[in-house]
């Protein structure tokens, strides 16, 4: 049986944080972002620049000994999380999930929040699976996308 750990995030895991993200992004990202954007943003680097700016509030899901997953929280908001692409569909992220929902509410919050791409089936498919409720969808200016924001109540 595999261990799983969920504990904070620290600079050393960075480079595997953010090896994940381009991993997802490339992988699950371009069927509805499209290659060109998807393209961008991982090489412009601004995918790694966020990661390093949010590492503060950024938690890893550990499988025996290598970083599987994270997460990042903040606020009432859950702001991004991924799991590692040869990983999906194998309950970590919802355990992930009901780590950084339990933070959350832990932080006083009644609610909280989460938003993805309408576009983006998977992501949608999983927070409702994991009991979230749509509460409003918006076209994003200027690019066309239409986000979904969820919400859950403590």
């Amino acid at each position: 049986m595999n261990s799983i750990q969920i504990r904070k995030a620290n600079h050393e895991d960075l480079r595997t944080i953010q090896e994940i993200a381009r991993e997802t992004i490339d992988k699950s990202y371009r069927s509805f972002l499209g290659d060109e954007l998807v393209d961008w943003f991982i090489t412009s680097g601004e995918s790694d620049k966020e990661l390093e700016e949010q590492l503060a509030h950024c938690d890893v899901l550990v499988l025996d000994t290598s970083i599987a997953a994270f997460t990042i929280y903040f606020d009432d908001l859950i702001h991004l999380m991924m799991v590692d692409v040869y990983l999906h569909r194998t309950g970590l992220g919802s355990k992930l999930l009901s780590h950084s929902e339990k933070q959350l509410f832990n932080d006083g919050n009644s609610v909280i929040r989460v938003e993805t791409f309408e576009c983006n089936q998977q992501a949608t498919n999983f927070f409702t699976k994991n009991n979230w409720s749509i509460v409003r969808k918006e076209e994003d200016k200027g690019n066309g996308f239409v986000r979904i924001y969820f919400e859950k109540h403590a």
